[in-house]
């Protein structure tokens, strides 16, 4: 019996902090610092063999109307939203 793993590929979209985290756990990472950038992107995602795309809210929330329209009602893959890590202007290091 095949693996799904062996077909479908789950991947981290957004920031590189956030896909670095995502990274440690297996999962291939995509940089795409500006969610409106995403289009330049779009046709190799919706292409590839991919059972989950991971991101962040804040990050998901920011792409482009029709794009995010898109993938809310996408099945396959299915778009995963994970509460933001960082807030804009703020810093990784406590204090500053």
């Amino acid at each position: 019996m095949k693996d799904i793993t062996d077909e479908f590929e789950v991947i981290a979209l957004g920031k590189e902090i956030f896909t670095d985290l995502w990274r440690l756990f297996g999962f291939r990472s995509v940089i795409c610092e500006n969610p409106n950038d995403v289009y330049l992107i779009w046709k190799e995602l919706m292409s590839e063999n991919l059972a989950v795309i991971v991101v962040e809210e804040d990050w998901f929330a920011r792409m482009p109307l029709r794009l995010r329209i898109l993938a809310e009602r996408s099945v396959a893959p299915a778009w995963v939203k994970f509460p933001t890590l960082l807030r804009e202007g703020e810093s990784l290091v406590a204090g500053q």
